[in-house]
């Protein structure tokens, strides 16, 4: 009997120098088959089953390098190239903030996976496959938006219609609740149109088109008579084969299509003035033989 108590004595003092619950309680189940434990609860479902209720649970650190963490671990996985491991660390010396990180099953930051899914900073900065973000977001990658992005008064939205039309809305924000579509800007991802609603400037736009105007040059091109000319103006108040004034002002104007037909006039009118310059050259030849 004296053996029996002391070691009865030693255990528990044993026991509560590794876990102490002052408010809860420790439960191991009676089934030797699952070998479940419980916190908070005497009827644990899980080899880990945490009962925090209106308490949520600590993983405390003091300091130093990486102080806490939880690591996700998959025995089943074993060939290179597969993501055996899930872990997130609370950083301190190393990095302060909190990170989402994966590794590979076999050679493990040696060659295999060894990177940074997500951090989040201490001073709120997120960063998404970068541990030292320098924005509130700062994405090392490419980034998908189906929606909406904006910002506060005074910003603009991006907003990608999610209703099924592969386009980009690009827009001022007036207010904190309403956006300015009237000014907006979209790019057609389907066939590359880009709309404007207002003035665009620019130091430079190239237009690259196919044919150009030069077939006026070409011997079978029959160059309209000036009689024709007048009676189209006189009764179009406008050149033929250009739109008019008011076509253009509800259709609008391609300014590709538009360039090569003024250079086509500008061609015609060359064209009529060399004719021009033959005749007067042919009168004046004219009139100094009457003049003999």
């Amino acid at each position: 009997m004296k053996k029996l108590s002391i070691l009865l004595l030693v255990l528990p003092g044993f026991y509560f120098a590794q876990l102490s619950t002052p408010q809860g309680q420790v439960q191991a189940t009676t089934n030797p088959e699952f070998k479940h434990v419980g916190i908070g609860t005497t009827t644990p479902q899980a080899i880990l089953d945490i009962h925090a209720n209106e308490n949520i649970p600590i993983i405390r650190g003091n300091g130093g390098y990486i102080p806490t963490g939880l690591r996700f671990i998959d025995d089943a996985y074993t060939q290179p190239g597969q993501v055996k491991e899930w872990a997130i660390w609370k950083g301190n010396t190393w990095a302060k903030g909190l990170g989402f990180y994966r590794y590979d099953a076999v050679n493990r930051c040696q060659g295999g996976i060894c990177d940074i899914t997500l951090f989040l900073q201490d001073n709120g900065n997120v960063g998404i496959g970068y541990e030292a973000p320098k924005y509130k977001l700062d994405v090392n990658g490419s980034a998908r938006f189906q929606d909406i992005i904006s910002g506060g008064i005074n910003s603009w939205i991006f907003h990608s219609p999610d209703d099924g039309r592969t386009t980009l809305h690009i827009a001022p924000k007036n207010d904190a609740l309403d956006w300015d579509w009237g000014k907006q800007f979209i790019i057609n991802g389907a066939n590359g149109n880009v709309s404007v609603s207002g003035k665009l400037e620019a130091k430079e736009i190239k237009v690259t088109t196919t044919p150009t105007a030069d077939f006026v040059f070409e011997d079978s091109y029959q160059l309209p008579d000036l009689a024709s000319v007048e009676k189209h103006i006189k009764e179009k108040k406008h050149l033929p084969e250009i739109t008019s004034a008011a076509e253009m002002q509800k259709e609008g104007v391609n300014i590709g299509d538009f360039q090569i037909k003024l250079l086509q006039k500008i061609e015609e009118l060359t064209l009529y003035s060399i004719e021009q310059n033959k005749r007067i050259q042919q009168l004046e030849n004219e009139i100094k033989t009457l003049k003999k």
